[in-house]
């Protein structure tokens, strides 16, 4: 997504191929020369949190945008920050949460992670990790919602701030429906009836969004993504609505800002004089078909694939000291972990008869039994190989558990803490070196 203002340009959040352990794959495709022609006049690079849908590390390098200027929050933990040094950048901006900060053309402000998801549900983890942004440009205020999981209430205190301090929004562009691993892989859940109840749910939500933003136009949340490999089975259910579904619950409520689809290479142009606007193309996808798209990547591999891991007896050492990590967190935080959590470990993890196949079942290993029965488990079905990159740091938690695992959970009730606090369940390089010793002797 870029925004451009008397020839300058300041681009949000490029991603182009995989993310999330190669669990997702943009969508729509575009040719890499054409990208990097589109993005050449780029001067400033907005990266909103780490995750890798965001902060992409190989379209960053691909596209040649490292010399760029990069403008981040300020974060409690400069993460971020540190790794776009080790990645070649040499120009970052840190800009403090809740200022407006003028940069070429344009007025900017970026608003923290205020709840850990918008749902109001308790957590004890809440992450300063997403970020939000409001970008004002020839006397028009756009609104980037981004992945920041914005309570209303949060939503009314930004609002609030971005009306006095740089203008009614005029664009604004929100996220709909849930990029995240429920329902679909979810086992023994009815699919179809959850993913309806979380886009009429999410749908009444952007109802209430822009009742109270109001601006004149609104696009749903830039770029999207498909799910490749042989997890695509399950991409039917992801609860996202569509843009004719969004446009039609919107009209229904008769709200007076007008839905566009600016996906796939389309861009609104508003000229400040005339106050024309104009909705047109300005780069073509290669792919824009789904189905097309779907049947390209279904046997994509995922990344874990290119990893080993060692044997069960083995791995369980592995595990004991990253569960030992993991519990010193919790309790050094004060985190209340409500269900029992299970690993369900496979070699492949794979389906059969809509199950994870039980004849590559290597073992069971319980991070964490609940104070009582009625609490629970989370069953979390997980390949060997994806298992062992994420405790010794390999690959992200965050990524896997949200694309690569299969899930099981009774009651079917969601608790952030629980899943969030998964994300501790590492160990050190310095535990890692010690494990290997005492194995080999």
């Amino acid at each position: 997504m870029s925004i451009s203002s008397q020839g300058e340009t300041f681009v949000c959040d490029p991603w182009v191929g995989k993310a999330n352990a190669s669990g997702w794959q943009s969508f729509p495709e575009f040719s890499s020369i054409e990208l990097a022609e589109y993005l050449a006049d780029a001067k400033w690079i907005y990266v909103s949190h780490l995750h890798d849908d965001h902060f992409h590390p190989e379209t960053l390098k691909v596209h040649g945008l490292l010399d760029r200027e990069f403008i981040i929050k300020r974060f409690s933990q400069p993460i971020l920050r540190e790794r776009l040094k080790r990645l070649g950048v040499t120009r970052i901006r840190e800009i403090d949460a809740f200022e407006v900060v003028k940069i070429g053309p344009f007025e900017i402000s970026i608003f923290p992670q205020l709840s850990s998801n918008s749902s109001g549900l308790e957590d004890d983890v809440n992450f300063d990790l997403d970020t939000s942004i409001a970008i004002k440009a020839d006397g028009k205020v756009f609104f980037n919602q981004v992945d920041n999981p914005l309570s209303f209430e949060d939503l009314k205190n930004v609002h609030a701030y971005i009306s006095q301090k740089m203008g009614a929004i005029d664009v604004a562009c929100l996220m709909s429906g849930a990029a995240s691993e429920y329902p679909h892989l979810f086992l023994g859940v009815d699919h179809a009836n959850e993913k309806k109840r979380i886009v009429d749910r999410s749908l009444l939500d952007l109802a209430q969004w822009l009742s109270l933003l109001n601006p004149q136009y609104y696009f749903p949340a830039g770029g999207t993504y498909l799910i490749p490999g042989w997890l695509s089975q399950f991409a039917a259910n992801v609860a996202q609505p569509t843009y004719p579904e969004i446009v039609n619950f919107l009209s229904d409520k008769r709200l007076s800002t007008q839905c566009i689809s600016l996906e796939g290479g389309r861009f609104l142009e508003w000229d400040s004089e005339s106050q024309k606007v104009e909705v047109g193309s300005s780069i073509s996808p290669v792919v824009f078909e789904r189905e097309v798209a779907t049947e390209i990547h279904k046997v994509d591999p995922y990344v874990y694939e290119h990893f080993d891991a060692p044997e069960w007896s083995v791995l369980t050492k592995y595990l004991d000291q990253a569960r030992s990590n993991w519990e010193e967190k919790v309790v050094r935080k004060h985190y209340e972990i409500t269900q029992s959590i299970i690993f369900e470990v496979y070699r492949p993890l794979s389906l059969k008869d809509g199950k994870s196949d039980v004849s590559k079942h290597l073992g069971t290993f319980r991070i964490h039994a609940a104070k009582t029965p009625d609490r629970g488990v989370l069953s979390i079905h997980i390949d060997q190989r994806a298992l062992f990159a994420c405790v010794v740091r390999k690959l992200v938690w965050n990524g896997v558990l949200g694309a690569l695992c299969l899930y099981e959970r009774t009651p079917n009730r969601h608790y952030p803490t629980d899943f969030f606090s998964l994300n501790f369940l590492t160990i050190t390089d310095q535990q890692v070196e010690q494990l290997v010793d005492s194995i080999e002797a």
